[in-house]
């Protein structure tokens, strides 16, 4: 029996790029192709799952959640991971769970944890040293400041990577841009 497919939703902040490229090794391969970011909802849907009811649903939801400024000023730690901060972290929370009460059967990181913590991910299952470098060396770059403006549809593909889908903006109207991916991008 083959594992279930997935796609997931994310912010993406390519302002940290600069940054966090050094440790990209430290990511998996399967997920080079996602840029910098910080997750709104993963695992979501099937990659089948996703047609264009729910993709106009997406839009929407996002539509009325605003974009904001963010900043990422601390190198922080989970047993699994190094990561950067979100300033504020609320309005990740609140599209996290905008979307999870949208669509209930997909709880934040398939309900493994109990808390939503945003964060964006610097390394996966670093070593000690790794951890040690990279607080060191990023701490004197930051803060970073930059903007949330958009979120990002990926789909796992039969191979396992993943790779961009569609973009939604946050706070366009109705019928406004869908996003730098634009309506229907693929």
């Amino acid at each position: 029996m083959s594992r279930r497919r997935t796609t997931g939703l994310v912010v993406p902040l390519e302002a940290v790029r600069p940054l966090v490229e050094r440790w990209l090794h430290l990511i998996p391969a399967l997920s080079q192709d996602v840029p910098p970011h910080v997750t709104v909802l993963w695992p979501f849907l099937e990659p089948d799952a996703v047609d264009h009811a729910v993709e106009r649903r997406l839009e929407a939801l996002f539509a009325g959640a605003p974009a904001f400024d963010v900043s990422l000023g601390a190198v922080g730690s989970f047993p699994d991971a190094a990561f950067l901060s979100p300033e504020p972290s609320a309005p990740f929370v609140r599209l996290t769970e905008l979307v999870w009460h949208e669509y209930p059967e997909c709880p934040p990181f398939a309900g493994a944890y109990d808390d939503i913590v945003p964060h964006l991910t610097v390394a996966l299952d670093p070593t000690e040293a790794d951890r040690e470098v990279i607080a060191r060396e990023l701490a004197p770059l930051l803060p970073v400041r930059t903007q949330a403006r958009e979120v990002l549809l990926f789909d796992e593909g039969d191979d396992g990577v993943y790779r961009p889908r569609r973009t939604f903006a946050l706070g366009a109207r109705a019928g406004g841009r869908a996003g730098a991916g634009g309506a229907g991008a693929r």
